[in-house]
């Protein structure tokens, strides 16, 4: 994830100044511009027989459409970012190439993080799952106890059995703790001396750290915190704003599809 932040940012100290592609269009927009008017006034105020003046406008005008062409192709560059650039190693529901892919970063002992998963997270996957890679990532930072939690259901994710820690740690979030992670984990049927070692060696932290780390590097203030094909959405917003968006991502991949119809 750092790699691919820093690469941006080297991208855009190499260009000349430190101006953008799409700058650089803007400033040959403007030469172009005044080279036009420049050439007319002279040739307007030009002595009768002075031949020495040739403008020749429609030359001038293709140079700049074909430079307003390059700077839409650059602006149509710039604004798609990299949807897979925060996924990282995480867990995820829905294909890996999906045209859609939703990026998750949450704390387990967030109230809104809880609201998100009651209100709008099956309703999203319900109408749009065909389309979407869901990729949770921690932000684990409101308690002591966030990161132990996130943690623990790293070490279920191990086994398989990830999302369905996570839909238990949500629905029980008053009750997270060691021995409710034990409890669950028996109940869910996971190798118990597996589990209880991976938790006694804390062997997900590092990675819990580095999931918040990358958040806060890419923009996430708070929790919930969204990526929805590279572009932030913040808190816990209305199932509405997530189909907005998500039909917008459709509709630029060229998809024809509106949940209940026939896409």
């Amino acid at each position: 994830m750092s790699e691919n932040i820093e690469s941006t940012k080297t991208e855009k100290q190499n260009s000349p100044g430190g101006i953008s592609g799409l700058g650089l269009s803007y400033l040959a927009i403007a030469a172009a511009s005044c080279l036009i008017g420049f050439l007319i006034g002279r040739a307007a105020f030009a002595p009768a027989d002075d031949q020495t003046v040739r403008v020749d406008e429609g030359q001038v005008r293709a140079i700049i459409e074909a430079v307003l062409d390059e700077r839409d192709r650059g602006a149509a560059v710039e604004a798609a970012p990299d949807r897979f650039a925060l996924v990282d190693d995480d867990p995820y529901l829905g294909e890996e190439d999906a045209p859609i892919v939703i990026v998750e970063f949450s704390d387990f002992f967030c109230s809104f993080c809880k609201r998100h998963f009651d209100q709008t997270f099956a309703p999203i996957l319900e109408n749009y799952g065909s389309y979407i890679r869901y990729v949770y990532r921690d932000f684990a930072r409101l308690t002591p106890e966030s990161a132990p939690a996130s943690n623990a259901a790293q070490c279920a994710f191990e086994q398989g059995k990830f999302w369905e820690i996570r839909a238990a740690f949500f629905e029980n979030q008053g009750e997270l703790g060691r021995d409710f992670y034990l409890q669950t984990a028996e109940k869910f049927e996971l190798d118990l001396d597996e589990y209880t070692a991976c938790l006694d060696e804390s062997r997900y932290i590092d990675e819990v750290d580095i999931d918040g780390f990358d958040g806060q590097i890419a923009g996430v203030r708070g929790t919930p915190g969204f990526f929805i094909n590279g572009q932030i959405l913040s808190g816990a917003q209305p199932y509405s704003i997530f189909e907005r968006m998500i039909q917008r991502e459709l509709n630029k991949a060229g998809i024809d599809y509106a949940p209940g119809g026939a896409g």
